[in-house]
């Protein structure tokens, strides 16, 4: 499951990386959390599918900046075509379902 998660993170990595050069909100500091979001969800897919020490930590910890920013969205201006409710669910339920799937991994220990 958390590589699952892991590649949903990338996905939403590149949304977020996306959204705001599209936006041209880069020069903001408004953009920071967002951008940071996106960095820590890169860092912990990285480090989550090359089994490296810490990966499921920061992939979880990734998904709950990324779901706390998602849930304060709705205060950015969506195009009108979107509808309200769905530009406020989706992106706390995808990041809801990351994180879920982090924290219901089990990992299976080597046999020494």
């Amino acid at each position: 499951m958390a590589k699952i998660s892991a590649w949903m993170a990338i996905g939403a990595a590149a949304v977020i990386v996306v959204s705001i050069i599209l936006r041209g909100a880069y020069t903001e500091f408004g953009a920071v959390g967002p951008i940071m979001a996106a960095i820590l969800l890169g860092l912990g897919a990285w480090r989550t599918l090359n089994a490296m020490s810490g990966g499921l930590r920061l992939l979880c910890g990734a998904w709950g900046i990324a779901t706390g920013l998602a849930w304060y969205a709705p205060s950015y201006n969506f195009p009108d075509f979107i509808p309200g409710m769905l530009a406020v669910l989706a992106p706390v339920a995808v990041s809801a379902i990351g994180l879920a799937l982090v924290v219901l991994h089990k990992e299976k220990k080597a046999a020494a």
